[in-house]
């Protein structure tokens, strides 16, 4: 099997069942060989900047390279597994800076320094 995604990915995402499922975009923070093994990614939710600030909040300045329509951040607190098969679709990457700013968030809220 062959990995689909690679850390730093922005993912749009199916979040909840049914009729109440939502598309949501998400950042790939887990391996290929993670993907491999497991048929599982590691992800970070993505939300609009205009929500209230939470702890381990980082801006993502390049939208355009993320693949993302408005001001986000990703959510380094809220971090989920889920089946590759809830992916929709690669929205776009981080670029070289929004990528050192989710390492420094992503770390801060893990406890790796």
């Amino acid at each position: 099997m062959t990995a689909k995604y690679r850390p730093f990915d922005v993912v749009a995402i199916s979040v909840g069942e049914g009729s109440e499922a939502r598309r949501r975009p998400a950042l790939v923070v887990s391996s290929p060989d993670f993907e491999k093994a497991t048929g599982l990614v590691w992800i970070a939710m993505i939300t609009t900047a205009s929500h209230e600030k939470q702890y381990g909040d980082i801006v993502i300045a390049d939208q355009a390279t993320a693949g993302l329509p408005t001001p986000s951040v990703i959510r380094a607190a809220k971090l989920t597994t889920l089946a590759v098969s809830k992916i929709h679709r690669r929205l776009g990457t981080l670029d070289a800076n929004d990528r050192v700013g989710a390492r420094i968030a992503l770390r801060a809220a893990a406890g790796f320094y």
